[in-house]
């Protein structure tokens, strides 16, 4: 007494849509070649499925996932007399899709699977991502550039349309190649909801680039940097004045978010105090008792090779969309 299991679409390969939703997948069982009683007991089915994606293992591998791995939460039914199932999934994930019946005859059980169904990506389009990043409040069109700086504006890599992970292995992953904390499973299968982590991301930085002039100027570093230009006024008989650094202008705020959005490599932000010859930089105002020092973009040589040390000119060259 055969069990066949088909499914509707034929698959073996279905996709997760543009705009972030499951694929509808209809599975039938059929009792082949055997002539039911109609007064004889009625088939009832049981079905369950998993969906795991592993990303170093076929036929899910993909480069650079590694041991990155997702799954689905358990999936079934109670048993019952369809024969028809629609896979009632519940979150958006990806990867290799098994799908399970019984079914019983009176006294006879029988069992078939699917093991070679997967579900994979599909890359939003441009336009869709600018639309849902603005629906957010993400407007800026540094953060855009970033997107695309970040991952080509992918969060699936062709060709196999897996989650689109960095090249580094540090498992950054997506549209905003979310890395630290490790990326959820919605944001590695959602792009949603990892541009929502992106902007998440971008805005925690801002905090720290907004409150960085501050803590510089607390630092033993400028102390030093301001100790050594009273004391050089001192020698020219000059009176020694209190000196401050400004805040960070709107452009200078978002160029060291952008840094910081690729890490502070060396504990390097975009800027620092300014000096010439070593010694720091001061506008005195007309008391000449206080002093404001001034910013200066960390030169690209000075950054070492941790990181990408021309990271946020990139990102300016980068096009938006």
């Amino acid at each position: 007494m055969p069990l066949v299991l088909t499914c509707r679409p034929a698959g073996p390969r279905f996709f997760i849509s543009a705009d972030a939703t499951m694929p509808e997948i209809v599975m039938t069982a059929t009792l082949s070649g055997v002539p039911l009683n109609p007064a004889g007991p009625v088939p009832t089915y049981e079905w369950s499925a998993t969906l795991v994606f592993d990303g170093g293992v076929p036929p899910t591998n993909t480069a650079y996932g590694g041991n990155r791995r997702t799954q689905h939460a358990p999936i079934r039914s109670q048993a019952g007399h369809g024969n028809t199932w629609c896979i009632p999934f519940t979150e958006l994930r990806g990867g290799l899709l098994t799908v399970n019946v019984i079914a019983r005859v009176g006294g006879t059980v029988l069992n078939a699977s699917s093991t070679n169904l997967t579900i994979a990506g599909t890359n939003p389009l441009p336009t869709a991502i600018r639309a849902f990043a603005n629906s957010i409040g993400a407007t800026k069109v540094r953060f855009r550039k970033q997107l695309r700086q970040e991952s080509s504006l992918q969060q699936f890599r062709p060709p196999g349309n897996w989650p689109k992970y960095s090249s580094d292995g540090l498992g950054g992953v997506g549209l905003a190649q979310i890395t630290r904390p490790a990326p959820t499973a919605d944001q590695t299968w959602n792009w949603k909801e990892n541009i929502r982590a992106g902007w998440a991301l971008y805005q925690e930085k801002e905090r720290i680039a907004r409150a960085y002039p501050a803590n510089a100027q607390r630092s033993e570093s400028f102390r030093n940097l301001v100790g050594a230009w009273n004391r050089a006024r001192s020698a020219q008989n000059l009176p020694q004045a209190q000196v401050t650094l400004p805040a960070f202008t709107d452009e200078q705020l978002e160029l060291d978010t952008i840094r910081g959005f690729n890490g502070y490599a060396n504990g390097l932000h975009e800027f620092r105090p300014r000096t010439q010859s070593g010694q720091l930089v001061v506008t005195l105002d007309s008391s000449g008792q206080r002093g404001s020092a001034e910013w200066e973009r960390v030169p690209v040589d000075e950054r070492g090779s941790a990181g990408d040390p021309r990271y946020v000119e990139h990102v300016d060259a980068a096009a938006d969309f």
